[in-house]
């Protein structure tokens, strides 16, 4: 009986030693072989061998080598494997067999490790290949989508409105990626209802021309994403538990939604769907939820733009109304002042004709009542005057001349003397001081005016016997104007309010004299349209009051 003989006998025990060499290295190494393969490596171990030292194949002990390696073993066991041959030898052989066995055991084992060391190295650099197609197609995709964001942001650029921006960005998303059904809802003003306000395909059109809209809080994949805040991925599986969500299309068999967050708060949400189960993967999440920020930010730019329109749009619309009203107020204005001056020139001259006693005789009790008709009469043909004055004033659109302070202060002087004598008040002026003509730009008709109220204003409020008295002057390139008088005065707490409009100082004395508060208040809006400043200094009541009016100096 030769060796190989004693060895075929004994091929249970070698398998034995075999399997025992496996399970040991379940745990010692780095081995994924399933348990349930063990026996059967084993049986196969011992065959190949037992077939190597009848015909020493190094060809065969090589493809044994790389069957090893393919189901699994691990590198440890393929190393170990002449150890446990050695071993066997050791209990069944001596001499001259025992040697031979054991050359043959060492040339099968060095075979077997080549064939390991062959098809791991093509496992590894197929692996690697793998990756680096996997990673190649990870940064296509990537990059893919980078660009595509950036595109969104250009078209958030060139357009604010909102329709043409969110159309936009699901036709882009969809044809970039080649998505079957890419839909963009919006929460309401409530945050109650999420509103499809953009969506692509006929299936789109159809739900956005139906008004479609899920709840926010529901269990579908839009509302849990609005929820969570998060993404959601899902894939229809074909059991009886795998149900579509109320977002997809009919065969939509994957879906990724992600939210759309601008400013920390959530205003809708990017559903993207495909008829492939494995379109959508968790590395796609970060390159689309780049996307949807740029869109996110885009929708609240475009909110924000319509919103300003709209204002600009109201405000306009009131400023319109504002100058209508502005306009008929105006005409309003004039078409009552021109059409009261009739009827009080009559009224004045009938009661001067009765005064006079043109009309007959009149006894002292119709005397003072015509005076009261006349006095009252005249203050309010000086008030329409006034108002006739002040609309002028915002519509005058006639230019500036040179004038003569001097001349016109001298002119006003002259015409107010008639009713300072009659009156029993000093008027004087010294003009000597200004030592020129105290040239300003202004028109004829309001320096004149402005000049008349104000003398006017103090011989009213000058009591018979006292005194107004009228300075001017020029300093630098200012010229003054001033006008004191030592009538009843004005309290302290109304100096800064007698320029108001309608504004009169509550006094018997100030109530008697009559006034619609319009005087001083036409003066100062005169002044300050040529530039100019008016003040008012009063010691107290029946202490008298100066007026200074200040207006820029004219150097020819």
């Amino acid at each position: 009986m030769t060796y190989i003989d004693v060895i075929n006998e004994q091929a249970a025990e070698l398998t034995a030693l075999l399997l025992q060499n496996l399970r040991e290295a379940l745990f010692s190494s780095r081995a994924y072989l399933r348990p349930s393969d063990l026996q059967q490596v084993a049986d196969t171990q011992t065959r190949v061998f037992l077939a190597a030292i009848v015909r020493r194949d190094a060809e065969e002990a090589q493809r044994h080598g790389a069957y090893l390696c393919t189901v699994g073993v691990g590198e440890q066991v393929v190393l170990g494997l002449n150890r446990t041959l050695q071993r066997f030898g050791l209990q069944h052989l001596a001499g001259e067999a025992l040697h031979d066995f054991l050359e043959r055991a060492d040339e099968h084992q060095r075979h077997v490790v080549e064939g390991y060391i062959a098809q791991s190295t093509a496992q590894i650099l197929e692996e690697q290949e793998r990756i680096r197609s996997a990673l190649q197609q990870n940064l296509q995709r990537y990059t893919l989508q980078l660009e595509t964001a950036a595109e969104l942001a250009r078209t958030a650029i060139s357009t604010l409105e909102l329709g043409s921006l969110l159309t936009s960005a699901v036709d882009l998303i969809s044809a970039r990626f080649g998505l079957d059904y890419v839909a963009i809802y919006l929460l309401d003003e409530d945050d109650r209802y999420a509103e499809l306000r953009a969506a692509t395909g006929m299936g789109g059109r159809i739900r956005q021309a139906a008004r479609h809209k899920l709840r926010a809080n529901s269990g579908n994949s839009v509302g849990k994403c609005l929820a969570s805040r998060q993404h959601i991925l899902l894939v229809l599986r074909n059991d009886e538990h795998s149900l579509p969500s109320a977002s997809w299309l009919e065969d939509t068999r994957a879906e990724m939604v992600l939210p759309l967050i601008t400013h920390g708060r959530v205003i809708g949400a990017l559903s993207a769907q495909s008829t492939r189960p494995a379109a959508f993967s968790s590395q796609d999440v970060i390159g689309f939820q780049i996307m949807c920020d740029q869109l996110a930010n885009a929708i609240e730019n475009a909110r924000l733009y319509a919103d300003a329109q709209r204002r600009a749009e109201d405000l306009a619309h009131a400023y319109d109304q504002l100058k209508e009203l502005e306009t008929l107020k105006d005409q309003f204005m004039q078409n009552i002042s021109h059409e009261l001056r009739t009827p009080l020139t009559m009224i004045r001259g009938y009661a001067e004709f009765m005064l006079g006693g043109q009309l007959g005789d009149v006894d002292d009790s119709q005397r003072d009542a015509l005076q009261v008709i006349l006095r009252n009469s005249e203050a309010l043909s000086e008030m329409v005057t006034d108002i006739l004055a002040m609309l002028e004033l915002s519509a005058t659109k006639t230019a500036l001349t040179a004038l003569s302070m001097r001349e016109a202060v001298q002119d006003s002087v002259i015409g107010f003397q008639i009713v300072a004598a009659a009156n029993g008040i000093a008027l004087d002026a010294d003009l000597a001081s200004g030592g020129g003509a105290c040239l300003v730009m202004a028109r004829p008709n309001h320096l004149r005016r402005i000049i008349d109220n104000l003398l006017g204003n103090a011989l009213k409020f000058t009591p018979s016997g006292g005194q107004v008295h009228v300075r001017l002057w020029e300093r630098e390139q200012r010229v003054y104007l001033e006008v004191s008088d030592t009538g009843i005065g004005i309290p302290v707490h109304f100096q800064e309010r007698i320029f108001d409009r309608f504004f009169q100082v509550d006094s018997s004395q100030r109530r008697t004299r009559g006034g619609a508060g319009l005087g001083l208040a036409l003066v100062r809006e005169l002044v300050q349209s040529y530039g100019g400043s008016v003040s008012a200094v009063s010691p107290g009541v029946d202490l008298g009051s100066t007026f200074t009016v200040t207006l820029p100096r004219v150097t020819l």
